[in-house]
């Protein structure tokens, strides 16, 4: 069905953009009312609400955006997964609840836990070609950038080194002459 590299990173990219649409929604309502979501989150019993609140805030905005262009997509996959455990896990306590809230945080958990094998297999494939990371090591291009520190390869090979001869050694009449002298 999707044949080639460019539809694999057609899928790479689609992965990508959809992941980043989970996160940013929810972000953009906790800038506008970041104080009320480290409220909530120490009445869910997090110390250090405030702290916690802005490090969550700061990676959903963060995290999308190096999830679209395909930044450093471990770091960026492990910084996303971290808020949503805290998130999830801190907010979507089905088990506390009952009747129709449950199924509804239950949902809501769930989702989550989409989310979080989506950044999973995003941390494990990578990128693809079509994102920031490969333009600069140079992979949608077909030519890759040398290595720090390593030599370049010549670009036509090496003639075979030439045998030498061996050492020429004075021909040994008798070896008994040769003992005697030493």
């Amino acid at each position: 069905m999707f044949e080639g590299r460019a539809g694999i990173n057609g899928i790479l990219l689609l992965n990508r953009l959809l992941l980043a649409g989970c996160f940013l929604p929810a972000a953009i309502g906790r800038v506008t009312n970041i104080s009320g979501f480290a409220a909530t989150l120490t009445m869910k019993g997090i110390p250090y609400g405030d702290v916690v609140a802005t490090l969550i805030v700061l990676a959903e905005i963060f995290g999308p955006l190096a999830l679209i262009f395909g930044l450093a997509p471990r770091l960026s996959a492990s910084v996303l997964i971290g808020a949503l455990v805290i998130t999830t896990g801190t907010l979507h306590r089905f088990w506390d609840y009952g009747g129709l809230n449950r199924q509804a945080e239950q949902a809501l958990f769930l989702s989550h836990l989409g989310v979080l094998a989506g950044l999973l297999f995003y941390a494990i494939t990578g990128p693809g070609a079509w994102s920031w990371q490969a333009w600069w090591r140079g992979l949608g291009t077909g030519k890759a950038k040398p290595a720090k520190g390593k030599r370049k390869q010549p670009s036509r090979p090496r003639a075979a080194p030439r045998p030498r001869p061996a050492p020429a050694r004075p021909p040994v009449e008798d070896e008994d002459e040769m003992a005697d002298a030493a």
